[in-house]
C-alpha cells in the first residue's frame, strides 16, 4: 500500500518538476530592435552596426542561426553561450552599393534557443543615388 501511494505521488509531481524545469530557459533583450543608418550615398555606403543584447533568462544562451533580407546585409555574432545576466553584442554590415535607392529596411532574424525563438532586428535609412561624375574640359592657349 505504502508504494503504491509514493508511486501515485511521484506520478503526480512529475509533471510539475518538468514545468519548473522547463521555465529555466534563457531569454534574449536587446537594447533597440532597429538601427537608422539615416542617409548614406550609394557608391560609398557600406555600414556598420551593432545590437547589444543581455540574457536576463535562467540559462545560457546560445544563437543558433542568423537570416538577413538580402544578399546586402551580413551578420556576425559569437558562437560562444552567454551566461545569464552577461551581455554580448552582433555585428551587422549593411554594403548599400549591392541595394537599390531610396528608403531601405532591412531585417536581421535571429535564432536562438531563448523563450522567444526569433526575434527581429531590422536596419533603416535612405539611399542616395549614384552621382554622374561630369568631366570637365579645360582648353589652355
Amino acid at each position: 500500500m505504502k508504494k503504491q501511494i509514493i508511486f501515485i505521488l511521484a506520478i503526480a509531481i512529475l509533471p510539475l518538476v518538468a514545468q519548473a524545469q522547463s521555465s529555466k530557459k534563457p531569454q534574449i533583450k536587446f537594447d533597440s530592435l532597429v538601427y537608422d543608418m539615416g542617409v548614406v550615398a550609394r557608391d560609398t555606403s557600406i555600414v556598420k552596426c551593432t545590437f547589444k543584447f543581455t540574457n536576463v533568462g535562467d540559462s545560457d544562451l546560445y544563437i543558433h542561426q542568423i537570416f538577413t533580407t538580402c544578399g546586402c546585409t551580413k551578420a556576425e555574432h559569437n558562437t560562444e553561450p552567454v551566461k545569464p545576466g552577461e551581455s554580448d553584442q552582433l555585428t551587422v554590415t549593411f554594403d548599400g552599393r549591392r541595394s537599390g535607392e531610396g528608403r531601405v529596411r532591412k531585417r536581421i532574424n535571429v535564432y536562438s534557443n531563448a523563450e522567444e525563438e526569433m526575434t527581429r532586428l531590422t536596419i533603416v535609412g535612405k539611399i542616395l543615388p549614384i552621382q554622374e561624375k561630369k568631366t570637365e574640359i579645360i582648353e589652355v592657349e
